[in-house]
């Protein structure tokens, strides 16, 4: 359900979410003699269909999962935390107040970003490195068959709605959707990361009942129901997602929808963009093999430290 929250700057109102699933294309699929259905339950499934995409397509690019500085917050929440979260390992440790370094599930994270760099099972760096590279990932190579798979989320298919960048009518016909598996199928099975945003109204609003009447009127459930459905976006709200018109309003919806009661979200507090910095910094290193996986996660953990303010503010507890 949507939430309002108040802070000393702004009053707040609903959360959109955005679950990043895998998604596949179903031209790759019968070429490789894969099912066109493909449910991966673990990292060795992802990593061994990558590979007979490689060996038998060739051409097309088997995985794409976001890498490196150029890609920003893509990287780090699209591509390296959808791995962390599939292991026994986090970022934060809640209930110790305290950032998580030393975990062997950050190793394991990079260490699956270097086998598909090293195997050719990504894209080469330089595309990776691309600031350009998520556009196209949406406009060229899914449409055009150029990726297999594509490690990413709901919002992609606004590309291809009539209204949007790059119009695919096929694409709910020819992109199948997937589960994230976490990295042996422990825990739930599959991993969903989600962002969003809000209508707010600012603290020193000279308005700020009138404004509250109109977000009111923003979240009407017609309203809301129609705004999730026209903007390809996912529901925040039972009476929403409940909604005959938005299950129906696409093919793919009720799969986007159900991740949600999985999904988990990034620390929400002030050091954590420095430490995603950290991150993509870490993967980068990886994936153009300037430093070896323990090698970059023992960089990370000490700018960890340094971010957050010395070895106490840390832990090597996950959980």
């Amino acid at each position: 359900m949507p939430r309002r929250a108040r802070t000393a700057r702004c009053t707040a109102y609903r959360t959109a979410r955005t679950p990043a699933p895998f998604g596949t294309t179903s031209n790759s699929s019968p070429r490789a003699g894969l099912p066109t259905d493909w449910q991966p339950k673990t990292w060795d499934d992802v990593l061994n269909t990558a590979r007979t995409i490689k060996s038998k397509v060739p051409g097309v690019i088997p995985l794409n999962v976001y890498s490196g500085k150029p890609m920003g917050e893509a990287s780090a929440m699209q591509g390296f935390e959808m791995l962390l979260y599939g292991t026994k390992d986090t970022l934060y440790n809640f209930d110790q107040k305290k950032w998580v370094v030393g975990s062997q599930g950050f190793k394991d994270s990079l260490n699956f970003v270097k086998t598909v760099f090293t195997e050719g099972l990504a894209p080469q760096p330089k595309q990776s490195l691309d600031p350009n590279w998520g556009n196209k990932v949406g406009s060229d190579l899914l449409p055009n068959s150029k990726l297999a798979i594509a490690l990413d989320g709901s919002w992609l298919y606004n590309n291809w709605l009539k209204t949007g960048a790059k119009p695919w009518p096929q694409w709910s016909d020819v992109l199948g959707q997937t589960a994230m598996p976490t990295q042996t199928g422990e825990g739930k099975g599959k991993v969903s990361l989600s962002g969003g945003w809000t209508w707010a109204i600012p603290a020193k609003s000279k308005s700020p009942d009138a404004a509250w009447k109109f977000i009111q009127s923003l979240q009407s459930q017609k309203n809301a129901t129609k705004y999730a459905t026209d903007g390809a976006q996912i529901a925040v709200r039972k009476d929403v997602a409940s909604d005959v018109g938005y299950k129906s309003s696409s093919k793919s919806t009720q799969f986007f929808t159900d991740l949600v009661s999985v999904t988990v979200y990034r620390p929400a507090l002030p050091e954590y963009p420095k430490v995603s910095n950290e991150i993509i910094t870490a993967m980068e290193a990886v994936m153009t093999g300037q430093s070896a996986p323990d090698k970059a996660a023992k960089n990370y953990d000490q700018a960890v430290e340094g971010i957050v303010g010395g070895k106490d503010k840390t832990t090597t507890t996950s959980n």
